[in-house]
């Protein structure tokens, strides 16, 4: 399929947006500014991008396209003018010295036509270079005196990134040390090698684990990792392709990656100079048909000024530079046939409808299945089993369906809807996130039954010690636990277990015994969040149980009264009561009940203070002196709830350094800011506060 052709399927006819009323557009403008403000949080800030890049550039392209044709309609807060994430909290945030700007995009070689000859019309004399645009992290890395101090990634790009020095460490060939005694300042992409990301998805796919999307998604998810010996073992990698700041002085892009090149990085090699757009897409055409030699995805090509004073004087915008754009390749499309439509169970319960294709060779490998994703993907392109379809793939593990080719119908093709119950247990489903992702709604489904057990028996639920994937995975497989309660049983079988030696020997499966014993007095909200409901995590739970005391009240309450609990919203609520309302739910509660486990809340033995009593607080940020879990229990013995997000409902924000949105929100909700020592003074008032 063309270029023209494929963005034609997604955009529309060629004279889109004329035509279109100032209304309609205002109506498109605000819908595409929603999905791509989501889509950028999952990409930058979750590392979990819910598209592929193609869908993601055509959405953005049609963005573009509007706000220009109605210029009266734009936004300081248009994703289209806003570079990369936000700073992620797990890391320190620190400044940027010097601004980690994104490239514009373009979709076309008429778009790179026209910009070399802007760039010509300011500076006649411009050169350019065509370099390969690596699809990876963005990464800044500060040396002084030619040692290695610290690397920031992008998070803003403006402001703020997040300081993963440590991480960066591991880098198989990032330098520590340079050859000069200089200071430099250098950018470039982490990435992921392909065979890397190949061994570690087959790895991943073996046990059952989530897979990465692609290699861009697999090296951020890696490199903001806590445990730097993950990064290591991942094998990712660094490529330079631009100097920041230096004590040396160049005239050229150029002469800076030749430098970078002799100082020990692996760079972007430096093209030959072009000053004729002939040769600047003879070079583009060269670089695509040499992708697959790269060691990194590429998913573009990058054409830049050479001369730095020129780019000086070109400037920026406030999001991208004057002086380069990166032509982005149309994905690789192709005509299949879908031959049957599978429902699929994953280990979180989400159904996901999976096309089973005629096999087709697609980017380099053979295709016979693609996803696509949810119902109302399927009802939006009118996917029907026996449809000709147009699937791509990027750099995604499982392509995607992209397109029917209706022409093509003879009237065979059968409407597909996923199934009311679960293929795998027969269970009811249910629609949960808005109506979007269908779920099984049976705890004890044998689909998901062992990450079920894993996460009941997890350090953050009822932390069973020795009761980890391995042993959930054996125990299952081999019919001594078919359901979470089956796991107090098991001490009538303990002749049994250590005969067959699938967990070890008769001192391993005795600690497994006591430690299942002493999990039924884990406190109840243990125990509700090892149950995995949706949307009810840690923080959740605690204030769940904190408010009603014990699970017969929890399944009394309505979802008005589970609404008005601080961390609850009336998805949540929802959510809590479709879980307690399914029949298999009661089943597990009550063989729970008979085996002894703890339902019901202790009171507590001694009574705390009242300063805070009926108060919401929450934290964010490093405290002076406090831990978090100090600072938290100070409140709650003065009856104060500590919970997990700002909202309406929030009395106090306890920020510490680099606070992070937490303290944005607060703000625009007028909320009480406080520090460590306006907490220490409160504590210290007399009476309440």
């Amino acid at each position: 399929m063309s270029e023209s052709n494929f963005s034609d399927l997604i955009s529309g006819s060629e004279n889109w947006p004329e035509g279109l009323s100032e209304s309609a557009a205002l109506h498109e403008i605000l819908d595409l500014r929603e999905q791509l403000q989501q889509l950028n949080r999952a990409y930058y800030d979750l590392d979990d991008p819910l598209v592929s890049d193609a869908e993601y550039d055509l959405l953005s392209q049609r963005l573009r396209k509007i706000e220009a044709a109605f210029p009266q309609l734009a936004s300081a807060d248009s994703p289209t003018l806003i570079v990369g994430g936000r700073a992620s909290e797990r890391f320190q945030r620190v400044p940027h010295r010097y601004p980690m700007l994104s490239l514009n995009d373009v979709f076309s070689l008429e778009d790179v036509d026209d910009f070399i000859r802007r760039t010509h019309a300011s500076e006649a004399e411009a050169k350019f270079i065509v370099e390969a645009k690596v699809d990876g992290l963005s990464l800044s890395i500060d040396y002084e005196e030619g040692v290695l101090q610290r690397a920031i990634t992008r998070g803003d790009g403006v402001n703020f990134g997040e300081d993963v020095t440590l991480n960066a460490m591991q880098l198989s060939n990032l330098p520590h040390r340079l050859s000069e005694t200089i200071a430099l300042s250098v950018r470039g992409e982490v990435y992921m090698p392909k065979e890397e990301f190949e061994r570690i998805n087959e790895e991943m796919s073996a046990i059952g684990a989530k897979t990465f999307a692609n290699p861009r998604n697999a090296a951020a998810g890696t490199l903001r990792q806590l445990d730097s010996a993950v990064v290591k073992e991942r094998g990712l990698a660094f490529v330079a392709f631009e100097i920041q700041d230096s004590s040396r002085n160049f005239t050229s892009d150029r002469e800076e990656l030749l430098f970078l090149r002799d100082l020990g990085f692996d760079t972007i090699f430096p093209s030959e100079l072009f000053d004729t757009t002939e040769e600047i897409f003879s070079e583009i055409e060269r670089i695509d048909q040499i992708r697959a030699d790269y060691p990194y995805e590429i998913d573009g090509a990058v054409v830049k000024v050479d001369q730095l004073s020129m780019r000086e004087r070109l400037g920026a915008t406030s999001k991208a530079p004057r002086w380069a754009v990166a032509y982005k390749y149309p994905p690789e499309v192709k005509e299949t046939q879908i031959l049957e439509i599978r429902a699929q169970v994953g280990r979180t319960g989400k159904i996901t409808p999976q096309a089973i294709l005629a096999p087709v060779h697609l980017a380099g490998t053979t295709v016979q299945r693609a996803t696509l994703h949810n119902q109302n993907y399927i009802d939006k392109l009118d996917v029907r089993v026996g449809d000709t379809v147009l699937v791509h793939k990027g750099g995604e593990i499982i392509p995607a369906v992209l397109g029917v080719v209706k022409d093509r119908r003879d009237g065979s093709e059968q409407v597909y809807r996923l199934p009311g119950n679960c293929p795998s247990c027969d269970s009811p489903t249910t629609f949960l996130d808005e109506g979007v992702d269908l779920y099984c709604t049976n705890t004890d489904c044998p689909a998901q039954l062992q990450r079920h057990l894993e996460y009941f028996a997890s350090q953050s639920a009822l932390s069973i010690d020795g009761l980890g994937e391995k042993t959930a995975t054996a125990l299952i497989e081999n019919n001594y636990v078919s359901s979470l309660a089956d796991i107090y049983s098991l001490k009538d079988k303990r002749d049994s277990l250590i005969a067959w030696g699938g967990i070890g020997r008769e001192k391993t499966v005795d600690a497994l015994l006591a430690a299942i014993e002493n999990s039924k007095e884990a406190s109840l909200a243990r125990l509700v969040t090892g149950f995995g409901i949706p949307h009810v995590g840690v923080q959740t739970a605690q204030s769940l149980v904190g408010e009603l005391k014990s699970l017969e009240a929890i399944a009394a309450a309505s979802a008005e009264e589970l609404s008005a609990i601080p961390d609850i919203g009336p998805k949540t609520a929802e959510a809590i009561r479709d879980w307690l309302a399914l029949p298999q739910t009661k089943e597990l509660i009550a063989r729970l009940e008979a085996a002894g486990v703890k339902t019901r809340e202790a009171e507590s033995v001694e009574a705390g203070g009242t300063k805070f009593a009926g108060m919401n607080f929450v934290l964010t940020g490093t405290l002076p002196t406090l831990s978090r879990n100090e600072a938290s229990g100070l409140i709650e013995n003065e009856g104060g709830r500590v919970t997990g997000s700002v909202s309406g409902k929030t009395d106090y924000l306890l920020a510490g350094e680099n606070p992070g949105s937490k303290y944005d929100r607060a703000v625009s909700l007028n909320i009480p800011i406080i520090s460590e020592g306006d907490l220490m003074a409160m504590l210290e008032a007399e009476g309440g506060v």
